[in-house]
């Protein structure tokens, strides 16, 4: 991968959202930032694992998931190209990982060192501040991704959970079709129940006219008001 093919990756992200190509090059430079290539199914990091490195995806999709106490996989977080992992993790006191984190597909990861790209010591004054700042709005940002989750997970019902959920996805979105990016497996586990459970209900609620679906594809066909009676976020 050439250097403006990765100034562009890193460029588009939120921690390096604004930055300069020059500047980019810079920071790889300066924390040693390499590319690893990933095989499906290989682990980027494990339960209980310290990390001190955090990578942005150039390729590929992963997941963050982990197995409750019945044994069954909960899906907490998927990655998908542009995103940084593991950042909310190496930013904590302990850097330990609360769960692991796997490629669903093959992936190309662009790997930086916490510590040798954070140093004050090492950055000009203004581009510190910059990094520093886009870190605060990326961490507030994955704090409300969790509340989303939060309320999700709060409702009692099926339904309920699968409205809130596609409810979130348009506002955040702002449209009314969209990609949740998640096979139907991946999209239980995050709600927290089977697949033919939520199979069932997806059909269900189609029926109805509530939306339309084709895979992870989803059509909201009612306004939120004559849905359900459930706020939006």
């Amino acid at each position: 991968m050439t250097e403006s093919n990765l100034n562009r990756i890193m460029m588009q992200t939120r921690l390096f959202g604004g930055l300069r190509p020059e500047e980019c090059t810079f920071l790889r430079r300066i924390s040693k930032a390499s590319l690893r290539s990933c095989a499906a199914g290989s682990l980027f990091a494990g339960e209980g694992a310290i990390l001190e490195f955090f990578a942005i995806v150039a390729e590929g999709t992963l997941l963050c998931e982990k197995n409750n106490y019945g044994g069954h996989v909960e899906l907490f977080q998927h990655y998908v190209a542009g995103d940084p992992v593991g950042l909310d993790i190496v930013c904590t006191v302990t850097k330990r990982c609360p769960f692991r984190i796997t490629c669903l597909t093959d992936a190309l990861l662009l790997i930086f060192r916490y510590d040798a790209l954070m140093c004050a010591d090492a950055l000009p004054a203004a581009l510190y501040e910059r990094l520093s700042v886009n870190m605060i709005h990326f961490l507030a940002n994955e704090n409300i991704k969790k509340l989303y989750k939060i309320d999700v997970l709060y409702k009692r019902s099926l339904r309920e959970r699968i409205l809130v959920f596609l409810r979130n996805m348009e506002a955040r979105t702002g449209e009314s079709a969209f990609h949740i990016h998640m096979s139907r497996e991946r999209f239980a586990q995050y709600l927290g129940v089977n697949r033919s459970s939520l199979s069932h209900e997806l059909s269900k609620m189609r029926n109805e006219g509530l939306f339309l679906f084709k895979k992870d594809y989803f059509e909201m066909t009612k306004p939120p008001q004559t849905a359900e009676a459930i706020p939006t976020p």
